[in-house]
Formats: structure tokens, C-alpha cells, sequence
């Protein structure tokens, strides 16, 4: 209880509901988009594959500009502007989603909200990393959102077609996921004043008091040529030493975590992406489809949570990701062989908690293996292996 109490108390609070806003609309909006798929192909003249493609883009720009955004974070200043304008793009596309009239719009649309939602993601994810304490408890707790966003989102949006149809119902949605940018206002992104390091680059130690006048031509002198050098070979040269210097090079390891990250955000997002057709197309009425959608979220919201409380003192992560995935497995060959609804009931719970789990799992994973300074851009790698998933699932 004492850890809880400290998180209700710290200034960390505002991220994490920050950060589990942002969860919630994301997969919201996705199954938003698959309650109103019929009515958007009669208005738009839209197939399951367009549809499936703006789904892909807003995962890709969800992940793909990661490396970017995480440069960027860097830069003290801009921090705070960062998270706000990400919190803005993502209310704002979903918004001009409401008024597409053609494919190639929806999909321009769904990518602004991807991007709104990476910048967001990776300012939290940095913030919370920064803190350091009771990370894993944290992080979990912020993406328990993805439940809650997968059960409420869906049934607003029934009620909002019935009312208003899926344009006037995207945007109210809109307008509600909007609430995220006060609480991102709220956030306060302080830059590290003990560190050395600023915006990724060590201060230099002033010269000496016998530095003489020759020493320091000689100096201007090498540094000319060394710019001259930086033109032609120098950023090749830098290329190749940072890549030496990352943790891609020094730990091997991490090309297999990338590979099992693209492998785990496949069936993620299939899941995800394809859980509200599925059930419709074996003729299982949109009542009970939303009734396994609340038995998906709360399986899903158990296995994020659980996957905080385990981890932040019991488990390793590598370990309970193994287990997870066999779980999930034994899940989805149940679902191929028994099609009802009160067999998809279960599965869709035990499914939605096993890849809640490894989304986070995953994550855990690759901050432990990461070395301190570089996990942001060891983190934002990951990102787009989770983004490479989602796209080629949608596709």
C-alpha cells in the first residue's frame, strides 16, 4: 500500500495519467474504427484492406518517428512543447477523420494521430525513465489504458452511431480524447541540473591559464581541418563509431529481443486490429460483441497490472514473458476450434491478458538489457520493430 500511496502522491501522477489517456485512445480508436466499418464503407466506398491500411499507418506513425522524437526529447527546451503538441495532433486527427470523403485522407488523418500519439509515448516513457523508481509499477499502470480505452471507447462510439452516425460519433470521440492535452499541460518535464550531460553531448573543461596564443592557433588551425574532414568522411566516420559504441554492437542480444518484439507486436495488433470483425463475421450479434470486447479489456487491464506488481519485485520479465506466450498460444488454438460465443468469451480474455503482457513484458525487457544513457534510443529501435509489426499485420 506504501508504494501505491507514493504514487498517488508523487509528481509522477500527471504522466501516468498522461500516459494512460494516451493508451486508452489509441486501441480505442482502433476498434472505434471496426464498430463503424460497415457504415464507413457505404459512405467512403471502402474496403476490409483500406480500412486495414489506415489502421497500419496509424500504428506505423505511432512507432516509425520514434528515433526523431527521442532526438528531439533530448533537447531540454522543447520538451514540454513536445508532449503538448503530441497531445494536440491526437485529438486533432481523429477529429479530421470525422470529414474524410476518400481512403487516401482517412489514411493521411489516422497517420497525424499516429504521430500525435508517438510524441506523446516517448516524452512519458523518457519521463518516467528519468525517475527511475518503481518504473516497471509505473510503466504497467500507464498502459493498463489499452484495456479500459478497448471495453468504453467501443461502446460510446455504438451509442454515438445509433444518435449521430459514425461522423457525428468520431467526432464527439474526438472531442473527448481532447481532454488529454490539459493533463499534458499538467506534466512538468524539469531538465537534469546535476548531469554533465546536456542535450546529449559533455561540457568541455576550460582551457588552462598557460594556454598561450600559439597553442590555440595550432588548435584553430586542426579544428578547420577537421570540419573540412566532418564534410567529406567525418559523418560516416561518426556513424560507424557510434554504431560501434551502441548497444546493438556491444550486446548482440538485443537483435534477438528486436526479432521476438516484431514477432509478439504482430499478433498484438492482429488481435487487436481484427477482434471486433472476427466476432461479427461468425455472426455474433454487435450486444455481444461489445460484451467480449469488456472481457478482453479486463483480461487485459489483469495482465498489464499484474505484470507491474510481478515484475517490480518477484519475477524477471524474461521469465514471465515465456510464460505469457505459451498462455497465449494455448489461447488462440482454442479460438480456431471452438467458434462460439461463449467459448470466444473466455479465449478473447485469456488472449487479451496474454498480449497486454507481453506488450509491457517486451518493453521491461529491453530497458533491463539497455544501458542508462542509451535506453532512449535503444528504446526508440524497439519502437519501430513494435511499429514494422503493427504495419505488416494491417497490410
Amino acid at each position: 500500500m506504501g508504494c501505491f500511496y507514493e504514487i498517488l502522491t508523487s509528481r509522477s501522477l500527471p504522466v501516468v495519467v498522461c500516459f494512460f489517456l494516451k493508451a486508452s485512445c489509441h486501441v480505442g480508436i482502433i476498434k472505434t474504427i471496426g464498430i463503424y466499418l460497415e457504415d464507413i464503407n457505404i459512405s467512403l466506398g471502402t474496403t476490409s484492406t483500406d480500412i486495414g491500411i489506415a489502421l497500419g499507418l496509424l500504428n506505423a506513425f505511432s512507432n516509425f518517428p520514434a528515433p526523431i522524437i527521442a532526438a528531439l526529447y533530448r533537447h531540454h527546451s522543447i520538451r514540454r512543447l513536445l508532449l503538448i503538441f503530441g497531445t494536440c495532433l491526437a485529438s486533432m486527427g481523429v477529429a479530421l477523420t470525422s470529414m474524410a470523403n476518400s481512403n487516401a485522407q482517412m489514411s493521411i488523418y489516422l497517420s497525424i494521430t499516429g504521430l500525435g500519439y508517438c510524441m506523446v509515448h516517448i516524452c512519458c516513457t523518457m519521463t518516467l525513465h528519468h525517475v527511475a523508481q518503481n518504473f516497471n509499477l509505473l510503466f504497467s499502470i500507464s498502459l493498463t489504458g489499452y484495456g479500459v480505452g478497448m471495453f468504453l471507447l467501443p461502446l460510446i462510439a455504438e451509442f454515438l452511431r445509433q444518435a449521430y452516425g459514425w461522423r457525428g460519433g468520431l467526432l464527439i470521440i474526438s472531442a473527448l480524447m481532447a481532454h488529454i492535452i490539459p493533463v499534458g499541460m499538467a506534466v512538468k518535464l524539469e531538465s537534469d541540473e546535476s548531469s554533465t550531460q546536456r542535450n546529449g553531448f559533455q561540457s568541455v573543461p576550460s582551457s588552462p591559464p598557460e594556454f598561450n596564443k600559439e597553442e590555440e592557433s595550432n588548435i584553430s588551425t586542426s579544428k578547420d581541418t577537421e570540419d573540412d574532414d566532418r564534410d567529406v568522411s567525418g559523418v560516416f566516420r561518426r556513424i560507424t563509431n557510434d554504431l560501434r559504441q551502441s548497444d546493438f554492437y556491444v550486446d548482440p542480444v538485443f537483435n534477438v529481443l528486436f526479432g521476438v518484439t516484431l514477432a509478439s507486436h504482430m499478433v498484438w495488433s492482429g488481435w487487436h486490429s481484427f477482434l471486433v470483425p472476427h466476432a461479427l463475421q461468425r455472426g455474433i450479434s454487435i450486444r455481444n460483441t461489445i460484451i467480449i470486447t469488456f472481457s478482453a479489456a479486463v483480461g487485459n487491464t489483469f495482465g498489464r497490472a499484474a505484470v507491474g506488481v510481478l515484475t517490480n519485485s518477484l519475477v524477471k520479465p524474461v521469465t514471465l514473458f515465456l510464460f505469457v506466450t505459451i498462455l497465449n498460444i494455448a489461447a488462440l488454438l482454442c479460438d480456431v476450434y471452438f467458434n462460439n460465443f461463449y467459448a470466444m468469451l473466455v479465449t478473447s480474455c485469456i488472449s487479451a491478458m496474454a498480449v497486454g503482457a507481453e506488450a509491457v513484458l517486451g518493453q521491461l525487457v529491453v530497458r533491463n538489457r539497455a544501458s542508462p544513457e542509451k535506453f532512449d534510443v535503444v528504446y526508440a529501435a524497439a519502437l519501430i520493430f513494435i511499429g514494422s509489426g503493427g504495419f505488416l499485420v494491417a497490410i
